[in-house]
């Protein structure tokens, strides 16, 4: 799935625009904005400015960092949540998710490893947590507005586009930030019905892609509490198209962790069901659903599913929201083949799969290389094991060092395969020319 490139500065995200109607009208708050910049954001990050002392103490208490040796100052507080008692703040362990908590449950996890991710990642919340402390603490002193809303939404548009050649490591921190800010705006203003239900919906689309990001980076659980929150927010705005994508996006993750996802799917086809979701919406969901039916090995509702989504991309027009108006004829034949080739046809994968591939652009280079390993795996299928060892070091090149974990886990996958074939000369001169070692990684 293609998801956005900048480049971000060391300190993190200082060169992030506030729109002008969100900041407070307060004096201070002003001088705050103007001089939130690089260098002060990476001097916050790296402890040698411990201020402002009391927003930057909590929120390193949540992450669970070491705390500065200044004494904070004493302030009785609760955590805010947001409607649908979603936390906006990294997410208490205790707290369990007000919809169909099971459903965003990632099993028995090694807690240890799930913290350190957690820490990993976790950090550009305490940035964006300052960046919601400068426009104001006040109950109203940031109420959004339409145009507010509006801005924001146009402004998550543009950012999408940096996941088509970035990975999640390299996007994760701006994606969170604008979560954040969204989430700020959701606890302290008063807005009216169709502000409240705009806010919403963004903070259920930014924390999609948040999630994706730390999904794309491997923090697992930073990722589902991401996905968690985008299904409260999506629930409570009544989108059932993109409380299913929420769905959808934690099913993805699942199958990536080896665990039980097709109740899961089976829900985000429900949603796509319902009255008055977009056609594109539809599209998007029922290839995602077929996705986890071909790892079940349901041949029948694969077919279904993606016969679902070819006829509701064929109604897909201009109005369908950005969040899946990626899904258009080639990520549909991709998913198609990848769906065939996880079931071993490869006589319906390959075809597929060459002509989509062909007219995929390398600028994409994470999902490029990504599919392509399942065309390799169904030349492996079909006996074509030079054709496959081909596909294999044309997307090595493809990839180069995109800051992602799961093209390579996945041509590691194939290589694994091809090792049992290392008596031909392309397969040796394969593995001995790249770190492709055949090792036991998820898929």
């Amino acid at each position: 799935m293609r998801r956005p490139h900048s480049h971000t500065h060391g300190g993190g995200l200082g060169f992030l625009v506030l729109p002008p109607s969100v900041i407070s009208t307060n004096r201070c708050s002003r001088r705050a904005h103007r001089s939130l910049d690089v260098r002060l954001v990476s001097r916050w990050e790296s402890g040698q400015v411990q201020r402002p002392q009391g927003v930057y103490r909590r929120l390193l208490g949540h992450l669970g960092a070491p705390q500065p040796n200044a004494p904070a100052p004493a302030r009785a507080r609760t955590t805010p949540v947001l409607p649908g008692h979603c936390p906006v703040e990294p997410v208490d362990r205790s707290i369990a998710s007000p919809a169909t908590g099971d459903d965003f449950d990632l099993g028995d996890g090694d807690p240890s490893v799930q913290r350190r991710n957690f820490l990993r990642a976790g950090s550009s919340l305490a940035i964006s947590g300052l960046l919601a402390a400068v426009i104001g603490d006040g109950a109203s002193s940031s109420s959004a507005t339409p145009d507010v809303v509006d801005e924001l939404t146009h402004r998550l548009v543009s950012l999408r586009k940096l996941d088509n050649t970035l990975g999640g490591a390299d996007t994760y921190r701006l994606y969170a930030a604008e979560a954040e800010l969204t989430g700020h705006l959701l606890r302290s203003g008063a807005h009216r019905d169709v502000v409240h239900r705009g806010l919403l919906s963004l903070h259920a689309e930014q924390s999609q892609q948040a999630g994706w990001a730390a999904f794309d980076a491997g923090w697992h659980d930073v990722a589902r509490d991401h996905y968690r929150r985008s299904h409260a927010a999506a629930t409570e705005a009544g989108d059932a198209g993109l409380a299913g994508n929420a769905l959808a996006f934690h099913a993805y993750q699942l199958i990536g962790l080896g665990q039980p996802a097709r109740a899961v799917s089976e829900k985000s086809v429900h949603a796509a069901d319902q009255p008055d979701v977009d056609p594109g919406v539809r599209a998007l969901l029922y290839s995602r659903a077929a996705w986890t039916f071909a790892l079940d090995g349901d041949a029948n509702a694969t077919a279904r599913c993606l016969g679902q989504a070819e006829d509701a991309l064929a109604l897909a027009d201009g109005r369908t929201p950005d969040y899946a108006a990626w899904i258009d004829e080639t990520e549909l034949a991709i998913m198609t083949g990848r769906c065939w080739s996880e079931l071993r046809r490869p006589l319906r994968a390959v075809p597929v799969l060459e002509t989509a591939l062909a007219r995929y652009s390398d600028a994409h280079s994470r999902d490029k290389a990504l599919y392509s390993s399942w065309l390799a795996d169904s030349y492996i299928d079909a006996g074509e094991i030079e054709q496959a060892t081909a596909v294999v070091q044309s997307s090595l090149i493809v990839m180069g060092n995109v800051s992602s974990v799961r093209p390579r886990e996945r041509l590691v996958k194939v290589a694994g395969r091809l090792a049992e074939h290392k008596d031909l000369p392309v397969v040796r001169d394969l593995l001995g020319s790249h770190s492709l070692h055949p090792l036991d990684v998820r898929r």
